[in-house]
């Protein structure tokens, strides 16, 4: 949603947007803990190459609100692409 919402502000609206999210469970200590967690977007908008495509979803994921309270807790790895 944050990045939909940043490329809508930019003036490029994006014509979809499509994020896949998995994560790595390994063991630590006695129990488990979400240690990984790789974005995958893929985003159709009209008028911005990949570089400015790149940048976007990077800002979105550094201003989300879950990026923010995951943030020292989990690594977050984000591939972002256009269609």
């Amino acid at each position: 949603m944050a990045l939909s919402a940043g490329l809508e502000a930019a003036g490029t609206p994006a014509t979809r947007v499509s994020t896949t999210a998995r994560c790595t469970v390994e063991k630590v200590g006695s129990g488990f803990k979400i240690t990984k967690i790789r974005l995958e977007t893929v985003g159709e908008v009209p008028g911005i190459d990949q570089a400015a495509f790149t940048k976007a979803a990077e800002g979105a994921k550094e201003g989300c609100p879950v990026s923010g309270a995951l943030k020292g807790n989990v690594q977050l790895e984000l591939d972002a692409r256009l269609a």
